[in-house]
């Protein structure tokens, strides 16, 4: 058994611009601090939960209350929200995504996760928005944890619960650094989604880069996934 994780931003989604915009605005309008020169890469959990709880560490050393994560969560989507209501075009899928999972779910020896860094809420829109529902699929989101590590770990744990086989291959999907740092670290297989092209992860020494999902049928074919002839698996429809 194959389990294919995906990362959203960058990655399933086109939305990484309009995704930090709305997370500065929204961080500024909460904690009235501007983070608009901020490197994400800087710091030591690139999630939503991570980045929200450091650079309130480092700038009023103190963590932020249960109370302002929720404000921050709430304005967060609501300026995606607006902003997908005043332009759709910032939410499109990154060509071939939406495709790419409809064909996955026709192999009986594969199981699907997403794992991502945002909030479950943004993810949740995001992921509407190009026409997948979460529900379908095991998802662990920064709402879960707050390092990518354990995000991602427990998708794996989930997708083995949730399968009769074990599964004995890993492959993720993902754009960022942060992505491929984290499954360098947990030895699993990272394979690169360079929409934008500015060759950040062939930098890094990724070998297996695409630009898109178009292709879906020859990516899979590059995987070599041995199909399975086990006529009880159940396929997930």
């Amino acid at each position: 058994m194959v389990a294919i994780i995906f990362d959203i931003d960058g990655t399933l989604t086109d939305t990484t611009k309009v995704d930090d915009k709305c997370f500065i605005e929204a961080f500024n309008n909460i904690f009235g601090i501007n983070i608009s020169n901020q490197n994400w890469s800087e710091l030591t959990n690139v999630t939503d939960w991570g980045i929200t709880e450091e650079i309130i560490l480092n700038n009023k050393n103190r963590i932020p209350t249960d109370v302002e994560y929720e404000k921050m969560i709430s304005e967060f989507f609501s300026l995606l929200q607006s902003e997908f209501n005043a332009d759709k075009k910032q939410f499109c899928e990154i060509k071939g995504a939406y495709n790419f999972i409809k064909f996955l779910l026709k192999k009986s020896n594969i199981k699907i996760g997403i794992a991502t860094g945002g909030w479950a809420k943004s993810a949740n829109l995001k992921l509407k928005s190009i026409g997948i529902d979460s529900s379908e699929f095991v998802f662990f989101n920064s709402n879960h944890f707050k390092t990518r590590e354990d995000i991602l770990l427990n998708t794996i744990r989930k997708l083995n619960q949730n399968t009769e086989n074990n599964i004995d291959r890993i492959i993720y999907f993902g754009d960022g650094t942060w992505d491929f740092l984290t499954c360098e670290k947990l030895g699993i297989e990272f394979i690169g989604i360079d929409n934008l092209e500015n060759n950040k992860l062939k930098n890094l020494g990724v070998k297996n880069i695409y630009k898109d999902f178009e292709n879906y049928e020859i990516i899979y074919k590059n995987l070599v996934i041995k199909e399975s002839t086990n006529n009880n698996i159940v396929k997930k429809s």
